[in-house]
């Protein structure tokens, strides 16, 4: 009997290691199953969360935000004589940091706005941004332009106002140019509304001065053997350094197409 019960206890031992240890094996295979799912999901996780980055670098932006009155297919200012008027039309082209279109502006600015005002003639007028290399921060052009767009999108009739402004006070070549908040003040003195700050401040419409007017206007000049501003047409003929340099002639250049 003593043998027996001695041998009745080994085996409950026995019963209870083997129990205990299928027990161990069990948790370790759920640890390991545990282990590997988080494994697999954070894989998963990282996988998509690359594959978003990559997504949002490579897809394709939506179209560049445009002032008021323009498009992507007329990347220029028209002003003057309503388009189809039958009145001539002149082409423009200006960099606000360039010192010859300084001089051309003091030379022809009245002109040019007076045929804007007494709508003589449409004026298609490009910014261009070639020159932003030429100041310290390397985007005063490409500010300027769009603080430009800011102020024509505002109310166009602002517009000449604004340009005389950055002329008038043109920084030199090899300097910062003005900063934002000084394109924001000459925008409100010339008439518009206190939005104008936020509109240079953002940028609003650098993309379209970078993708649509700078190529656009440059597209233009190379197709006359011009390069850089100012550059000038009137019904399509080109009005050169040796014309417009002096005072009355691209306002006569436009009184002659006028008259046919």
């Amino acid at each position: 009997m003593a043998a027996s019960n001695a041998q009745e206890r080994r085996e409950a031992q026995r019963d209870a290691i083997r129990r205990q240890r299928e027990a161990e094996l069990k948790r370790q295979r759920s640890i390991r199953t545990i282990v590997i799912t988080a494994i697999v999901v954070v894989a998963l996780l990282i996988a998509a969360g690359i594959g978003y980055l990559v997504w949002s670098a490579n897809k394709p932006e939506g179209p560049a935000a445009t002032p008021k009155g323009t498009s992507q297919e007329q990347p220029y200012y028209s002003l003057g004589a309503p388009k189809d008027s039958g009145k001539p039309v002149v082409e423009l082209h200006v960099d606000f940091m360039c010192p010859v279109c300084g001089q051309f502006e003091k030379i022809n600015g009245k002109d040019i706005r007076s045929i804007v005002d007494d709508k003589e003639a449409t004026v298609h007028l490009y910014t261009r941004r070639f020159l932003d290399s030429n100041s310290t921060t390397g985007d005063y052009s490409t500010r300027a332009a769009n603080a430009a767009a800011c102020v024509y999108n505002d109310d166009p009739d602002n517009f000449m106002d604004f340009q005389t402004a950055l002329f008038d006070n043109q920084p030199g070549e090899g300097t910062a140019g003005l900063s934002d908040d000084e394109l924001a003040q000459y925008a409100q003195k010339a008439g518009a509304g206190k939005d104008v700050a936020s509109c240079i401040d953002d940028g609003t419409y650098d993309r379209w001065v970078r993708e649509d007017v700078d190529p656009e206007a440059e597209k233009h000049e190379k197709a006359d053997d011009a390069k850089g501003t100012p550059f000038i047409k009137v019904d399509e003929k080109v009005v050169g350094p040796g014309s417009w340099s002096k005072q009355g002639e691209v306002k006569k250049a436009v009184e002659n197409a006028a008259k046919g």
